[in-house]
């Protein structure tokens, strides 16, 4: 499938939860406004002198907010003295104190770098532990470059990987990558990161919403054992810009506007900079490794159009294209050591909204067209092209009162997705997930295959949620896949029981349900006997919000996975593999307008039995521990943060000796005990600086990030000798500096 070429380079280089309804409680006695309240009137509007209509106004400490209208007015409840916290999807937080019953104009500053992050339609339904972040929130933690997909790792369940080479997104409470998948606007991208993790594909600037769910996701979304991450573009905006930046890493640029009065656009486009900026800093004279380095375009397009007062249309392309090339040393037969990687993909979407009193739908058509290739040496090579044809048709209804329930939704969905792939590859036997790293052969083309093959999957899914009084609702759904290539058929419970133990500030949530991965990384779905591997899922969890801008979220979950594909004795796959993964979760935010602060914690442990009588181990990416604390100031032009990070190292297999091979010319080590040793533990200080101004008609931001101030050593893994007599760290790198420049035309 489209993971195939991606991995295979890597490798060559519920339970249903039921309860019953609370008592009914009585109604609470409406808010009683206090004496000293007064009516306030302001009017908000940027630092271009323009209104800014739906802006946000909120009296700190409480729930109580207001929106301004076209011309930028609002008007609201509060004390004298009370302090406002103003904000709106396209400017950053300002904060006005109320000396009175009519305000001067409150002015945004239409500053890059804060943009919060708005969430219309339905919202979907948000399991204990996920989080849905703001553009605020996640452009204000440092040490991410100001790249707003890469705040995930700080998330916690995430597990740190330092350098996300190999696969497509996130690695999810310790499971293998490829059990989670990231959506763009619904549907899958075959890659999250550039090389080496630099950048996230998606430009910042371009996202509207970033939900993270690390498990209990609603029957909506499927071809996932573990997480999901879901990034939503946002539409152009209803003044014309242009925004350019560029910096160390790469230049990109964003326009947006109107056309006509029923339709907007957005564009991106960047391309990297490194591949130019390292040959002119590196000596000739040195002997790298890397002679050449990662190089890099990604472009998004998204045109929205209003065709009447029902029916909305929406027009989106997302892509890349990542180029890496690898000699061992300038002085050896290039030729013989070559490693070459080319991965492009192209997704194109189209999709219309219809809503109309109670009933909503949706109507979508999404192609993508993925290439990979690669070359390593002589001998070794890779080419996999893949074509995907997604429809989807997805409808739902609410009332407010149904059979005696309250706050009734009801949804459901199919889909199909339509796959062809032409595979032409010559590489050794892939690695499996543990297995120990085979010794580096050349010559070895032991895995061979051209040809192409078809893989038509189809799903169906609905739900049900409904309020059974003020405190209580339950949400419960069925998903069914139909995955061709194994003729499989996989029925998929769910449900959450979410209950108010407050009116508004505690929440407690309880889901559970069945999920599950079909074959389709490295070369899975070439065997058609290999099924799909699943997972059983119970999370429990507490949200806490005492005032507005204030989080505090925990969650405890357990995870039981079968049918883990896995190598038979023979070298074929088969699905004899099964693990378990279960650990707890803390996230805590606050944002003040002025101040912001967040504090992520998480512990896990996820083991694996690979067969009958195999010993229990550890998985590959198992973290115990990770720990992200992160503080940022903003007043004025200015905006100072710091982000301290801690997290266990992965584990390794040990090599414990090594045999010569006469006929192959090579040594063939003996593994210790399957991943028995591990990386130490990392820890590393970011900071992050940024500068706004007004430069006539434009509005610049000057940035500097850097990660890891006190150089702290990095190790990721290990690798060994060619005769496995010595064993040398593989490190990251030690101090990655950003510094740009951002400007708004």
């Amino acid at each position: 499938m489209h993971q195939v070429g991606r991995a295979l380079i890597l490798v060559v280089a519920a339970f249903w939860i039921s309860g019953g309804a609370a008592s009914a409680q009585e109604p609470s006695d409406p808010p009683v406004v206090s004496e000293e309240d007064i009516t306030v009137r302001g009017r908000v509007i940027d630092n271009l002198g323009r209104p800014i209509r739906k802006a946000t106004v909120t009296v700190e400490g409480t729930f109580d907010e207001a929106t301004t209208d076209k011309d930028g007015f609002f008007e609201i409840l509060a004390p004298l003295n009370a302090t406002l916290i103003v904000s709106t999807d396209r400017a950053g937080v300002a904060l006005a104190t109320v000396t009175g019953p009519v305000l001067d104009e409150i002015v945004l500053m239409l500053d890059l770098a804060t943009e919060e992050i708005t969430i219309s339609e339905r919202a979907p339904i948000v399991a204990p532990g996920a989080a849905t972040l703001d553009r605020d929130e996640l452009q204000r933690l440092p040490g991410t470059g100001g790249d707003v997909v890469r705040a995930l790792t700080a998330m916690p369940g995430v597990v740190n990987v330092q350098i996300p080479l190999g696969y497509s997104g996130v690695v999810i409470r310790g499971a293998s990558p490829q059990d989670s998948k990231v959506l763009v606007d619904g549907f899958e991208i075959p890659i999250l990161f550039h090389p080496f993790g630099f950048r996230a594909i998606v430009a910042t600037e371009a996202v509207k919403g970033l939900t993270f769910i690390p498990g209990g996701y609603e029957v909506a979304y499927g071809r996932s054992s573990s997480g999901i991450v879901l990034i939503e573009t946002r539409p152009g905006s209803d003044n014309r810009t242009t925004q350019a930046e560029v910096s160390l890493i790469d230049g990109g640029l964003v326009a947006q506007g109107p056309l006509g009065k029923k339709t907007r656009y957005m564009f991106a486009l960047r391309r990297s900079f490194i591949d130019f900026i390292l040959p002119l800093v590196i000596p000739e004279e040195a002997d790298l490794s890397l002679t050449t380095v990662p190089q890099y375009w990604d472009q998004q397009l998204r045109i929205d159009h209003e065709i009447n007062s029902k029916w909305d249309f929406t027009a989106s392309t997302i892509g890349t294209t990542d180029k890496f090339e690898l000699y061992t040393t300038k002085d050896e037969d290039a030729g013989a050591k070559r490693f070459f990687t080319q991965t492009r993909f192209m997704r194109v979407t189209a999709a219309a909204k219809y809503h109309e009193g109670p009933w909503s739908a949706q109507l979508a058509l999404s192609g993508m067209l993925s290439d990979a290739n690669a070359e390593i040496g002589l001998y070794q090579k890779l080419k996999v092209k893949t074509r995907l044809l997604t429809p989807r048709v997805s409808v739902a209804r609410t009332e407010e009162k149904a059979f005696g329930l309250k706050n009734v939704v009801w949804t459901a969905g199919t889909e199909a997705q339509i796959g062809h792939s032409t595979t032409d590859l010559a590489i050794p036997l892939e690695r499996r997930e543990g297995e120990a790293f085979p010794p580096y052969d050349p010559k070895d083309t032991s895995s061979r295959f051209k040809g192409s093959v078809w893989f038509p999957d189809y799903a169906a899914w609905t739900s049900l949620a409904a309020d059974f009084d003020e405190r209580v609702r339950v949400t419960t759904g069925l998903r069914a896949d139909y995955f061709s290539r194994p003729g499989e058929l996989v029925i998929q419970p769910r449900s959450e029981l979410q209950i108010k133990l407050t009116p508004k500030t505690l929440t407690a949530r309880f889901n559970g349900g069945f999920y599950s991965r079909p074959p389709e990384f490295q070369s899975e779905f070439l065997q058609k006997e290999v099924k799909s591997e699943r997972s059983q899922q119970l999370t429990m969890g507490l949200e806490y919000m005492p005032v507005m801008g204030v989080r505090i979220q925990g969650s405890t979950y357990y995870t039981y996975r079968t049918a883990l594909i896995t190598h038979n004795e023979d070298g074929s796959l088969g699905n004899s593999g099964r693990g378990e993964s279960k650990g707890f979760e803390l996230l805590a935010m606050a944002t003040t307008g002025t101040w912001f602060g967040w504090l992520g914690y998480s512990y896990s442990n996820s083991s694996r039995i690979d067969g009958p009588g195999a010993k229990p181990r550890l998985f590959d990416y198992d973290q115990p521990h990770s720990l992200n604390a992160a503080l940022s100031w903003k007043k004025g032009h200015w905006q100072l943060g710091g982000r301290f990070q801690l997290y266990s190292g992965l584990p390794s297999t040990p090599v414990i000796g090594a045999e010569f091979d006469s006929d192959r010319n090579l040594h063939i080590p003996t593994p210790g005990d399957i991943n028995s040793d591990r990386a130490p533990i990392h820890h590393q200080l970011d900071i992050r600086i940024d500068y706004t101004w007004k430069w006539g008609p434009a509005v610049l931001l000057a940035f500097l990030d850097v990660q890891n101030v006190y150089l702290d050593r990095s190790i990721v893994t290990y690798f060994y000798s060619y005769d496995y007599t010595q064993k040398s760290a593989f490190e990251s790198l030690p101090l990655i500096p950003s510094v740009g420049l951002r400007g708004v035309f």
